[in-house]
C-alpha cells in the first residue's frame, strides 16, 4: 500500500472516529443536569411534567420569606408577565438577591411548587454600564 492511501485512510479513520465520538457524547452525557430545558413560567404551570428544568423571571415584591428554623431555606415567588410561580430553594443565596432581581432557577415542579436546587441571580444593568466605558477602569489607582 503506497504511503498516499496511508495518509487518507488515517483521515477517513479519524474523522469516523470523531464523527462517532461527538455523536455518542451527545446522546449519553455523562451529567443529565448538564442537558435542562430553559422554560416559561407559564409553561411550567400548564404542564405536569416533573422533569429538571430551568425558569428565569423576577422575583416578585414582597414573595422572599426566609425559613425561621432553617436560614438556608426559602420561600418566593418568580413572575413573567401574569404568571406567577413559587419557589422553594435551599442553600446559599446570591448577594443580589432581592425582591424584582432577575432570577434563573433550576429544578422540577411538584405539587404546585417549584423546588430549586440552583438560583442564580443575573447581573444587575448598573453594572454593565461601567465595565463597557473603558474610561471607568480607573487602571492608575491599582498598586502593583
Amino acid at each position: 500500500m503506497s504511503q498516499k492511501y496511508k495518509v487518507i485512510l488515517a483521515v477517513v479513520g479519524l474523522s469516523l472516529i470523531s464523527t462517532f465520538w461527538i455523536l455518542w457524547s451527545s446522546f449519553n452525557p455523562v451529567n443529565e443536569k448538564a442537558l435542562v430545558k430553559f422554560i416559561s413560567v407559564g409553561e411550567i404551570l400548564d404542564s405536569n411534567s416533573n422533569e429538571r428544568v430551568r425558569i428565569g423571571g423576577i422575583v416578585a415584591d414582597s414573595s422572599i420569606i426566609i425559613s425561621p428554623s432553617n436560614r438556608m431555606e426559602v420561600y418566593f415567588d418568580i413572575k413573567e408577565g401574569a404568571s406567577k410561580l413559587p419557589v422553594r430553594f435551599v442553600g446559599a443565596r446570591p448577594d443580589l438577591f432581592k425582591h424584582g432581581a432577575e432570577v434563573i432557577v433550576e429544578g422540577a415542579f411538584f405539587n404546585g411548587s417549584f423546588n430549586a436546587d440552583m438560583l442564580q441571580t443575573k447581573c444587575a444593568s448598573r453594572y454593565e454600564g461601567d465595565l463597557r466605558d473603558a474610561a471607568s477602569y480607573k487602571l492608575d489607582d491599582i498598586n502593583i
